[in-house]
């Protein structure tokens, strides 16, 4: 499942808050990869600006990772951006979704639905 929503704040307005607004939720921002400046960068005509933010919340990482290491190949979450002529909007993979479809743990479970509760909050908060 993808949770997407246009933005009212342009592609450069997110980027300046990322950070601070992540911060604000508990979530440390760990990488911006700029992925429409290094397909430009590797001759693909691409026009649209578009980042993927990945953040992290240590305890949840942490106790998604006691319940199953190799549950890091699901981690850090993402918050894609993304700007078009028509807007700009922000999405990111369900954590929920995407954590069930890999474990059958409930405590597996609890964290995502929790990790989604927060990291929608930020997509909110981001465009707005």
């Amino acid at each position: 499942m993808l949770h997407s929503q246009p933005a009212r704040r342009s592609h450069a307005e997110i980027r300046a808050v990322i950070a601070a607004t992540c911060q604000r939720h508990g979530y440390g921002l760990l990488a911006i990869h700029d992925v429409g400046a290094t397909l430009r960068t590797k001759g693909i005509a691409y026009p649209d600006e578009c980042l993927v933010a990945e953040i992290c919340q240590p305890d949840h990482a942490a106790g998604l990772l006691a319940c199953s290491p190799e549950l890091a190949s699901a981690l850090p979450c993402r918050i894609a951006v993304h700007s078009q002529p028509t807007g700009c909007s922000v999405s990111m993979v369900s954590p929920s979704a995407l954590l069930q479809a890999l474990s059958d743990e409930p405590t597996v479970h609890q964290l995502a639905q929790q990790v989604e509760e927060e990291t929608l909050a930020i997509l909110k908060e981001l465009s707005s």
